[in-house]
């Protein structure tokens, strides 16, 4: 089967390299990647340049729109694509494969995977529609192929082209956050099954030291405020889908819960508690109102990176 795969990037071409030297040393490394930089940087492109012509292509948006938008116009061009994709991974510039036989093991499910399965990905989650949130799967049940609701970001996610096209794409409106959860609410609402290998995802949840994980007990925000508009984006994003997955008990119940994150804000100092109400609040606002894309501007997630001067350590 022809996989076809994706990287977004946004103007941090050194992380990119790497990620990119991680995939094409997969046991089973993607036919061709499409690189799609939020960017649109001349370092990203020198080292788009730096790999074979026939196995990876380079394509720089005219502005930022953020990985909903990428992932949307990536996977209408893969699907689109003379070269009969069957299968599209999703990825991200800084969440490589973590180990060399990912894809591979990956790959192995979907081949033999029955016509219902829209995607297989290394970690998933169930989804409560009940109280509105993912439902974490315990320990134990980490075996074999395990059926799941939502795939979170960078949990090396590979869809089913045919199922792609039934769909649609991802919304293009979100611009950041919660996009790979409500296209997977989609994709469970018709129908599709969505496979983890759970035994991957035991070994993920080993390296990364979550086995055994509780959630901290604390709910009073614990970011940098420079991280602020992540949460800004969440909160809008939330309610703004759940309104359209008709569920208006869901989105008002995600308002309270942003008011109630405002007042314990407060707790952090008077400049965080401000920054953090205001942003709160408007997207409380533009989640009702549909103000949607790129409405906060991002904080950059590293520092500027030339690819000229890094010496790789």
């Amino acid at each position: 089967m022809q996989l076809g795969a994706f990287i977004m990037t946004f103007n941090r071409p050194l992380v990119l390299r790497r990620t990119l030297e991680l995939l094409q040393a997969q046991s089973r490394r993607p036919d061709h990647v499409l690189v799609i930089d939020n960017g649109s940087s001349s370092a990203t492109q020198d080292v788009v340049s730096a790999f074979p012509a026939s196995w990876i292509s380079y394509c720089g948006m005219t502005e930022n729109v953020g990985p909903a938008g990428a992932a949307a116009f990536a996977l209408e061009r893969l699907t689109t694509e003379a070269r009969g994709y069957e299968w599209i991974y999703w990825g991200d510039d800084d969440d490589p494969p973590q180990s060399p036989d990912t894809i591979q093991r990956l790959m192995s499910i979907a081949e033999t995977s029955s016509e219902d399965t829209a995607g297989v990905a290394a970690v998933g989650a169930l989804w409560d529609w009940q109280r509105g949130e993912a439902r974490r799967l315990p320990d134990h049940a980490l075996t074999g192929l395990i059926d799941v609701d939502v795939v979170g970001g960078n949990q090396q996610l590979i869809l089913r082209s045919d199922v792609i096209r039934t769909v649609g794409l991802p919304d293009r409106r979100l611009f950041f956050g919660l996009e790979e959860i409500e296209y997977c609410l989609r994709i469970r609402r018709a129908g599709y099954r969505i496979l983890v290998d759970g035994d991957m995802m035991r070994e993920c949840r080993a390296r990364s030291g979550r086995l055994d994980w509780r959630p901290p007990r604390s709910k009073r925000p614990a970011q940098p405020q420079h991280t602020l508009w992540r949460r800004y984006y969440s909160t809008r994003n939330y309610i703004f889908s759940m309104r359209m997955f008709e569920r208006p008990d869901l989105a008002r119940h995600e308002a309270l819960k942003s008011l109630a994150r405002a007042v314990l804000s407060w707790g952090r100092g008077p400049r965080f508690g401000a920054v953090f109400t205001v942003l709160q609040l408007r997207a409380i606002v533009d989640g009702y109102r549909g103000c949607m894309g790129q409405t906060v501007v991002p904080t950059p997630k590293y520092p500027a990176q030339n690819p000229q001067t890094d010496t790789g350590l």
